[in-house]
Formats: structure tokens, sequence, C-alpha cells
């Protein structure tokens, strides 16, 4: 492929040779006869492989979304020659990267480091690699093709939340719940008498023989509070960008809570990855989960409602959806908290956050509690 510069003398050696042709001018046939010449010489020394073989190595192969791909180039030179200047070009995800690559002396190596930006979840194909030289004048750029090929995973950006807030400290304060129970595992506290509707299973024989009152062992049922994070898969409540955000915070809720001490359990309103209703104990569980999950088509949605069909129990529901969402709602506000995140979110019924983006959502959230 021709430069600029080398396009350019393409037409002057035209012009020289059509003028020195119509003129009977020699020695401007004999210019342009020459410029033919070196932009010959210039497209075979761009075509040239690299003397130095290029090696590629992802730094991580899981990346949060918006940070940079950063890879290794390691650089070999096993000739008794310098190899020349290039440039390598590698892609991901429609994104383009290139990267200067210095001259490496004879039988030695080098590392270059290349970034590649990360706009959306998902596992992406790093590659194939590209190594573009440009000869000595600048006339035309030469490039050979590597077919080889890595594989990244881009997951939501888990932020720092300063503390548990909001929804989790609500959770967190009936961390502890009080009740008799004929559950083995609960904890035992202490002896009472016997009144009409305890469990006969409770009564301590031996204290009873020793007092002559019925007893039963009292105890303490002591439950990790379980969180639940539900993501809004709907189409209809923010644009892509919007639901992109939405899944970050809907990851940084979820791992917060983990990391706070809580059950966690995360659900979609997408049929295909809604999640399930058992809690999650890793950061990756998390990220996992929530990588490949797209907005729901019309028929994938499900209905909030849908995922709770077993009841509720102890846990607390916080539902991350679009600016203009929920796309639906609980029959009562009571067990549902609602966190708007886009484009011209604001506050509603039953919403106690809203934020433009997950940046944002941050520092509400922080300055909230």
């Amino acid at each position: 492929m021709l430069t600029r510069s080398g396009l350019g003398a393409v037409l002057a050696a035209v012009i020289l040779g059509a003028l020195g042709w119509w003129w009977n001018y020699e020695e401007l046939v004999i210019a342009a006869a020459a410029i033919a010449a070196l932009l010959l010489l210039a497209i075979w020394v761009s075509q040239l492989p690299l003397r130095a073989t290029v090696t590629r190595r992802l730094v991580s192969v899981r990346v949060p979304r918006r940070d940079p791909i950063v890879l290794e180039y390691r650089l070999r030179n096993r000739t008794r020659f310098r190899s020349g200047r290039a440039t390598i070009i590698d892609r991901c995800d429609d994104a383009v990267a290139r990267t200067a690559v210095p001259p490496v002396a004879p039988n030695s190596e080098t590392t270059v480091t290349g970034t590649i930006p990360s706009r959306r979840r998902g596992v992406f194909e790093v590659g194939p690699v590209e190594i573009e030289r440009v000869d000595p004048f600048w006339f035309s750029v030469g490039r050979r093709r590597d077919e080889q090929l890595s594989s990244v995973i881009v997951h939501p950006k888990v932020y720092d939340l300063a503390g548990p807030q909001g929804a989790v400290r609500v959770v967190e304060s009936e961390s502890v719940l009080r009740r008799a129970t004929s559950d083995p595992m609960s904890g035992f506290v202490s002896m009472r008498e016997y009144v009409a509707g305890d469990d006969p299973r409770m009564i301590h024989w031996p204290t009873t023989a020793r007092t002559g009152t019925l007893m039963v062992r009292e105890h303490v049922e002591v439950r990790r509070p379980e969180f639940t994070v539900v993501l809004d898969t709907s189409p209809t409540v923010g644009t892509d960008d919007d639901f992109e955000e939405a899944v970050d915070v809907a990851a940084t809720l979820a791992v917060h809570a983990i990391r706070s001490g809580l059950d966690v359990v995360v659900r979609t309103t997408h049929r295909d990855n809604a999640g399930r209703p058992t809690p999650l104990v890793t950061d990756a569980a998390v990220l996992d989960l929530l990588t490949p999950v797209s907005r729901s088509g019309p028929s994938d949605l499900l209905p909030i409602g849908a995922l709770f069909t077993g009841g509720f129990d102890h846990t607390s529901v916080v539902f991350v959806t679009g600016p203009t969402g929920p796309s639906s709602r609980f029959s009562t506000s009571e067990r549902m908290a609602v966190v708007r995140i886009g484009e011209g979110a604001a506050d509603g019924f039953g919403v106690i956050l809203a934020a433009r983006d997950a940046s944002e959502f941050v520092r509400r959230w922080r300055a909230w509690g």
C-alpha cells in the first residue's frame, strides 16, 4: 500500500515521463524511471518480513469493563542483523490498537507493552496481529498478518463502596433473629418452663426430673441475612449504554454484600439467564453470572414476581433497572427497593437512588450513608 508520499511520487513519475516523451526530453524520462525504480524498491523493502519474531501474551485474561486490555509483545531477533522499526496492529471487539516496535539488536530480544480499550462485557477474541513496516523513504506500507488469537473475558466493573448502606444495612440489622426452634443447627441459649404449644421434643428430661417441672430448651437461630440483587433486562427501560452501567451497579452491590458477610442471590429478568435462587459465595461467581447477560427480547423477559414464586423468606430485594424502569413490580412495594441507572434517571415511587452511570451511583451511595 502506497503512502501519500508514494502516491505523490507515482504522480511525479507519470508527469515527468509524459513530458519527457512529449518533448523528447531524455533527462525527464530518466528521472521518471529513477522514481519508478525507487518506488519498486520501497514496495519490496516494506513487504520484507520483520527479522524479529513477535509473540503476544495477555497480562490478564479477565478484565473489568472500561479497563484496558494489557498486552505484552516479545520480540526475538535470532539473526546477525538488526531488525527494522515496525508497528504492531492488534484488535479486539472492533477496537484497534497500534504499538510501535523499536529495532531489535542481533541475537537479542525485547518486550513492548500495548493496550486495547474494552467497552462491552463478554468473551472476545484478541487478534489477529498485523506487523506493519514502512520503507525508509515513506513511500510504501507493508503488512504481514499473523493469525495468533487469544481470548479475553471482559466482566462487569466492580466499584468500591465505602461501607454497608441502605438496604444492605437494613438486612445486617436483622442478622441475628431470636426464636425458639427445633432446628438442631441452632444454638442453645437457656432453659425455661414448658408452655402449651412448645415442641415436646425440646423437653429436657434430666432437668425436668431434677426440678419436678417440665423444662424446655430455648435456642437462638443465627441466620446470615440474605440480600437479593435483581437486574432488569428489559429493552424498554434504557439504552444499551444504560444497560452496561446497570450491570456494573448490580455487580458492585452483589460483591459489596458478599464482602460485608451477607448471603447474596443474584437474579435477572432474562429467561435464559435468570440466575439461581441460591446464594453466591465468591466475587468470581457474581462476575461469571453477569458477564454473558444481555437485554431480553419480547419473549425472554420475566416479571420480577416470577423469580420469587417460592416466597421471600428473609431476603431484601434491590431491583437495578434503567432510567425509565422498572419493567415490573411486586404487588406490594415493601420488599423491593429500586435503583435507576442511566441518562435521565430520576427519583420516583419506590426509587431509593437514581444516577446517570455507575460512577455517579457510587458517589451518591457513599454520600447517602
